[in-house]
Protein backbone atom coordinates (compact mmCIF):
# COMPACT_ATOMS: atom_id res chain seq x y z
CA UNK A 1 0.00 0.00 0.00
CA UNK A 2 2.82 2.41 0.84
CA UNK A 3 4.48 1.86 -2.53
CA UNK A 4 1.20 2.39 -4.40
CA UNK A 5 0.32 5.63 -2.66
CA UNK A 6 3.88 6.98 -2.81
CA UNK A 7 4.10 6.77 -6.61
CA UNK A 8 4.29 10.43 -7.70
CA UNK A 9 2.70 9.83 -11.12
CA UNK A 10 -0.52 8.67 -9.46
CA UNK A 11 -1.02 11.76 -7.30
CA UNK A 12 -3.20 10.24 -4.57
CA UNK A 13 -5.43 12.76 -2.81
CA UNK A 14 -7.90 12.50 0.09
CA UNK A 15 -11.25 11.13 -1.03
CA UNK A 16 -14.19 9.37 0.59
CA UNK A 17 -16.53 6.75 -0.89
CA UNK A 18 -19.90 8.39 -1.59
CA UNK A 19 -21.95 5.50 -0.25
CA UNK A 20 -20.98 2.17 1.19
CA UNK A 21 -23.57 -0.60 0.84
CA UNK A 22 -25.06 -1.69 4.16
CA UNK A 23 -23.61 -5.19 3.66
CA UNK A 24 -20.07 -3.76 3.66
CA UNK A 25 -20.29 -1.14 6.41
CA UNK A 26 -18.97 -3.57 9.02
CA UNK A 27 -15.79 -4.11 7.00
CA UNK A 28 -14.90 -0.42 6.73
CA UNK A 29 -12.28 0.51 9.35
CA UNK A 30 -13.36 3.16 11.85
CA UNK A 31 -11.51 6.40 11.21
CA UNK A 32 -10.27 5.35 7.78
CA UNK A 33 -8.27 8.03 5.99
CA UNK A 34 -9.12 7.27 2.39
CA UNK A 35 -7.08 8.44 -0.57
CA UNK A 36 -7.75 7.96 -4.28
CA UNK A 37 -6.21 8.75 -7.64
CA UNK A 38 -7.79 9.21 -11.06
CA UNK A 39 -4.62 7.73 -12.61
CA UNK A 40 -4.82 4.64 -10.38
CA UNK A 41 -8.53 4.25 -11.25
CA UNK A 42 -7.65 4.27 -14.97
CA UNK A 43 -4.83 1.78 -14.40
CA UNK A 44 -7.18 -0.62 -12.61
CA UNK A 45 -10.08 -0.41 -15.07
CA UNK A 46 -8.01 -0.01 -18.21
CA UNK A 47 -10.49 2.75 -19.09
CA UNK A 48 -13.07 0.07 -20.01
CA UNK A 49 -15.60 0.77 -17.26
CA UNK A 50 -16.22 3.26 -14.46
CA UNK A 51 -14.51 2.66 -11.17
CA UNK A 52 -13.14 4.38 -8.10
CA UNK A 53 -10.57 2.77 -5.79
CA UNK A 54 -10.14 4.10 -2.27
CA UNK A 55 -7.11 3.12 -0.20
CA UNK A 56 -6.50 3.54 3.53
CA UNK A 57 -2.73 3.23 3.99
CA UNK A 58 -3.07 3.14 7.78
CA UNK A 59 -4.98 -0.15 7.73
CA UNK A 60 -3.96 -1.49 4.29
CA UNK A 61 -7.63 -1.51 3.31
CA UNK A 62 -8.92 -1.11 -0.23
CA UNK A 63 -12.52 -0.22 -1.04
CA UNK A 64 -13.53 -0.28 -4.68
CA UNK A 65 -16.71 0.90 -6.34
CA UNK A 66 -16.83 -0.39 -9.90
CA UNK A 67 -19.19 -1.56 -12.58
CA UNK A 68 -17.78 -3.91 -15.16
CA UNK A 69 -20.29 -3.97 -18.04
CA UNK A 70 -19.00 -7.22 -19.50
CA UNK A 71 -21.28 -10.22 -19.04
CA UNK A 72 -19.36 -13.29 -18.01
CA UNK A 73 -20.16 -16.60 -19.66
CA UNK A 74 -22.95 -18.48 -17.92
CA UNK A 75 -24.02 -15.55 -15.76
CA UNK A 76 -27.33 -14.84 -17.40
CA UNK A 77 -29.78 -15.45 -20.20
Amino acid sequence: MAALTAAPHRSFQPGTPSRVPEELVGFVPAGARWVRSDAFDRDMTGGRYPGAFFLDPGTDTVYFDTTDPRVSAGSGP
